[in-house]
């Protein structure tokens, strides 16, 4: 399965993702922006917001990570 998620070594916290979803897929946990998987239809609006391109990236994954997985990474993990 291909995850969306947000670069945590490039996003620069501006909330430009947050706010441009449509759907709220997108929040703010420990400064850290996470998408939740089951709410994201792909539909790019946070891309197109994103001003250094942390919101332009989709990981192969097995399963999803929770929002709460993804508010602790310093890098993307190793898939």
């Amino acid at each position: 399965m291909r995850q969306h998620v947000t670069d945590p070594e490039i996003c620069i916290g501006c909330s430009a993702c947050e706010l441009a979803c449509p759907l709220k897929a997108i929040k703010s946990i420990l400064g850290r922006y996470c998408v939740d998987a089951s709410i994201c239809e792909g539909c790019g609006k946070c891309i197109e917001e994103c001003p250094t391109g942390a919101a332009d990236c989709f990981i192969e994954v097995g399963e999803a990570y929770s929002q709460e997985q993804q508010s602790e990474w310093t890098s993307l993990p190793q898939t």
